[in-house]
Parts: C-alpha cells; sequence; structure tokens
C-alpha cells in the first residue's frame, strides 16, 4: 500500500508540469534507453497511437503510471514534445513482478495531435522496488520511433 502512495504522489509532481501549445525547444530530462533489468520495445506505432512491451529482468518489482511523455529529435537533441491537449493520465499505479513482461499503450493523438514524419522517443518513468518493498532507484526510460 505504502508503495502504491509514493507512486501516485510521483505521478501528481509529474503532471504538474504540463503545458498547452505545440512544439518545445526545452531540451528534455536525462534518460537511458535501456538497463540490464528493465526495457521496453515498442510493438506497434502510428501518429495517432503506440503499444510497446515492458520487460522486467531482475528479480525486483517495478512501479509505473500511465504518465509518460514525448520527445521529438532536432539538430541532434532532443526536445520535449508540449501538448496540445491539456494531458490528462489515469491516476493508478501497476507493479511489474520480477522477471515478467507486459504490455502497454495509449492513443497518443489524445494529447500530442497527430505526429507529423520525424524521429521521436516514448519516456516513461520507473520505480525499483527491494524484496522489502523498499524504492531502491527511479529510472526514466525511452523506446525510441520514426513517423513517416
Amino acid at each position: 500500500m505504502k508503495r502504491i502512495f509514493i507512486i501516485i504522489i510521483a505521478a501528481l509532481l509529474l503532471f504538474s508540469g504540463c503545458k498547452a501549445g505545440n512544439r518545445s525547444l526545452g531540451i528534455s530530462e536525462e534518460v537511458i534507453s535501456d538497463t540490464e533489468i528493465l526495457k521496453m520495445k515498442i510493438t506497434e506505432v502510428s501518429g495517432e497511437q503506440i503499444a510497446l512491451e515492458i520487460m522486467n529482468e531482475s528479480k525486483c518489482e517495478i512501479g509505473y503510471g500511465e504518465h509518460y511523455s514525448v520527445e521529438f529529435k532536432k539538430d541532434g537533441e532532443w526536445h520535449v514534445l508540449s501538448p496540445k491537449n491539456e494531458a490528462s493520465f489515469i491516476e493508478v499505479a501497476y507493479i511489474l513482478e520480477e522477471e515478467s513482461s507486459c504490455t502497454w499503450g495509449d492513443k497518443m493523438s489524445r494529447i500530442y495531435g497527430k505526429l507529423p514524419e520525424g524521429e521521436y522517443r516514448l519516456v516513461k518513468h520507473f520505480s525499483i522496488y527491494e524484496n522489502g518493498g523498499a524504492e531502491v532507484e527511479n529510472i526514466a526510460l525511452a523506446a525510441q520511433f520514426a513517423i513517416g
């Protein structure tokens, strides 16, 4: 229960930075593509929706929610894509058990509109928990994709 409460609080903090608009030229935060224990693989993508597989290859539980962001590449750097519509996500916390995987997806067009041609990446935040339930680490994981 304590883990779920912590994840919900973290999700609320993430939502406070959402802005309306189209593209932002703010440089994105530090994110990684894969870790030894956690991987994301895009299984479906279009200008309007995305689906991915999340793989926990560790002996720890990994928590995550519905929230994500999309970034675009310009001049060799990643920039945060500002939502066209106010971003709203269901405030739910998922726990991915040790050595398991799941699928996740969303209709990106509800937040960003239809994405034009370009190079993008989806960023999701994860919390890694020890066997006793204590949070050990937070990471931002990215999966790249192209439109067009």
